[in-house]
């Protein structure tokens, strides 16, 4: 009977428990406004002595104390305050537990838990038992409450569900006025974004009927008059519009007031008072600036510098502007005039967004001035053309013949060029395919009869062959090279010499160059022939330091103005430097073919190259010092 009783008394404990925190959060609408009820009526209601709340921060992972509470007959402020300067990590204290775990942990007594900062404080006051449980929000604990005791705590299972409840109500309010929250902020950006696009609507309906007028004629004088009218109904109670006349001073072509009946007294202001092209502010300043400017205030010391006299001064106050804004007219780099924007409403003070915009209506009506401008000057350069039309074309038509003729001769040449490719590479591709073949036939069917240095041999024959047909295609791909676009695109010069440096390398196995490899920029250029360049000028060190010791080979780039100058240096035979100019010339050879294998095209071919790139190239050598080839090709 006993026991019965005690289940009773525990579930109306739990109940009570849940009808004090369900009590905390119906009176309040945030967390912060909550804490100080909920931690009361729990410790209430399972009969703790302090509460407090401990939330976490997503960012740091970190737990600070949100708000406690204690029964008003202990003294606890030292703990309390304690709590309030402690920032906690997983793992440290009752609370950095349960953030670990996400499990409800209890300690017997806190004075003698090893992990437990507050313990010599808890001793003070005379805390002994604590229980904390996590508060869940979707899949992440959003804070930690905990309570202690003067006694030790013993809990059972009905205290641990209790907790599991109360932690999940507290959980769903959370959740709940985080919804309510995003909730309200996005009523309150709907309603921003709506406003901003009912003004940016009416910002873009007077621009483009602004844009209209500007566009209707190519007399600007009117035009400027009309939307000075718009923008003083929509914009300022003032309007005017200045413009730069042919001695870089500046005339008023349109002065508008809001109020029609004033416009007969500005007209008769302008008569009496001329314009000031030295004055420190407004118009003449942003002529000779080229800068907008906003003035949000007009003081009096302003008026003083502006006014020519004294009369000038008091009209000028009388005006009672408020605000005001200069903004220049620029078209193509040059400054054309100006518009000026004067608010006389003390509660309308120019801002940063209403300078834009006049920016952006200057910028419109800058673009009609200088087009009625150009519109001007090419009818006078039209007139003088046609002027001279007879002889002008007479000229065109003993050009166009000229071109016709050259252009047919230069066909003809291509042509002839093409079919010379293509006999010479099918003349070539035979051959190679033979070597191919026989290699491959040698490879497959008599493996028994070679040993592997012979199998070697024999892939790297295979591998030089159709090494030299990929170069017979990119020859033949060159031969169209001036009707087609170069495909160019940012190279690795380093990696490029060095990959074609160990190519070479390869193939003359019997031969070992030393290879002093410079940093080397990044070239923009095509690939492919960028790569034909490379391997024709380092095979030629390849080939003339056959003599050599000790040959070498030097890749490396120098500055050279707007320009990329790679060089491929070696310590050959080198050259006499007075035959320099048949380097480069098509079959022209400096060395007998018995001396040196070669068809004497590979350095035209370079040169064909850097020049359709728009580069250049040359040579330096000495007889018996080596030789030096350079090639350049335009930054990207």
């Amino acid at each position: 009977m006993a026991e019965l009783k005690d289940r009773y008394h525990i579930t109306d404990r739990r109940l009570a428990a849940q009808f004090a925190v369900t009590r905390a959060l119906a009176e309040s609408s945030t967390l912060s406004e909550a804490t100080p009820k909920l931690l009361e009526y729990i410790c209430e209601a399972v009969g703790f002595e302090l509460g407090e709340l401990w939330c976490v921060n997503a960012e740091s992972n970190t737990l600070h104390i949100e708000g406690s509470w204690h029964q008003p007959a202990y003294e606890v402020e030292e703990f309390e305050k304690a709590g309030r300067k402690t920032i906690l990590f997983p793992g440290i204290d009752l609370v950095g537990r349960v953030l670990q775990s996400g499990q409800p942990e209890w300690v017997d007594n806190v004075v003698q838990d090893a992990n437990f900062p507050r313990a010599p404080i808890a001793e003070r006051v005379g805390l002994h038992g604590a229980f904390a449980f996590p508060v869940p929000v979707a899949d992440h604990i959003s804070c930690v409450l905990a309570f202690y005791n003067r006694q030790v705590v013993q809990p059972d299972d009905e205290l641990l569900q209790m907790f599991d409840a109360l932690g999940r109500q507290v959980g769903d309010f959370i959740k709940r006025t985080h919804a309510e929250e995003e909730r309200d902020r996005l009523l309150i950006y709907e309603r921003v974004a709506r406003s901003e696009a009912e003004t940016n609507a009416e910002k873009l309906a007077f621009l483009a009927e602004a844009s209209t007028v500007l566009a209707s004629s190519l007399d600007y004088h009117p035009n400027l008059m009309t939307v000075a009218k718009l923008a003083a109904n929509r914009l300022a109670d003032w309007c005017a519009v200045d413009i730069v006349d042919e001695n870089n001073g500046f005339h008023r072509v349109a002065l508008v007031h809001r109020d029609p009946s004033r416009m007969e007294w500005a007209r008769e202001f302008q008569k009496k008072f001329s314009t000031n092209n030295a004055a420190p502010h407004g118009v003449a300043h942003v002529m000779r600036t080229g800068k907008a400017k906003i003035y949000t205030d007009i003081p009096d010391s302003m008026l003083i510098a502006l006014a020519q006299d004294a009369e000038h001064f008091k009209i000028l106050q009388e005006l009672g502007l408020a605000s005001a804004m200069v903004v220049p007219l620029i078209a193509r780099g040059r400054t054309l005039g100006a518009v000026t924007f004067a608010s006389e409403n003390p509660a309308h003070r120019y801002t940063e967004s209403d300078l834009r915009f006049a920016e952006d209506l200057a910028r419109r009506a800058a673009l009609g001035i200088d087009n009625a401008r150009l519109y001007s000057e090419t009818q006078k350069a039209l007139r003088e053309v046609q002027s001279k039309t007879e002889e002008i074309q007479l000229l065109n038509r003993e050009l166009e013949q000229r071109v016709r003729e050259r252009t047919a001769q230069l066909e003809m040449m291509v042509k002839e060029l093409e079919a010379f490719t293509y006999s010479i590479s099918d003349d070539m591709r035979g051959p190679l395919r033979a070597i191919d073949g026989f290699s491959r036939v040698l490879a497959e069917e008599y493996p028994e009869k070679l040993d592997s240095e012979g199998k070697r041999l024999l892939n790297v024959i295979r591998t030089n062959a159709r090494s030299l047909s990929e170069l017979i295609d990119g020859l033949l791909t060159f031969s169209r090279l001036g009707r087609q676009p170069l495909e160019q695109a940012d190279i690795n010069m380093e990696e490029l010499a060095k990959a074609v440096f160990g190519e070479i390398q390869a193939a003359n196995r019997d031969r070992q160059l030393l290879l002093e490899l410079h940093h080397l920029p990044v070239a923009f250029a095509d690939p492919a022939m960028i790569r034909q360049v490379l391997y024709n000028l380092i095979s030629n060190a390849f080939k003339f330091t056959r003599p050599r010791q000790n040959p070498a080979v030097e890749i490396g780039f120098r500055a050279d103005g707007n320009q990329h100058t790679y060089y491929v240096r070696d310590n050959g035979i080198g050259f006499d430097m007075q035959y320099s100019n048949k380097l480069f010339g098509v079959f022209q050879r400096l060395h007998a073919v018995e001396e040196f294998e070669g068809t004497g095209v590979g350095l035209a071919l370079v040169q064909r190259i850097v020049l359709r790139h728009g580069g250049r190239v040359w040579a330096e050598g000495k007889m018996n010092d080596g030789a030096t080839f350079y090639f350049s090709l335009p930054k990207a």
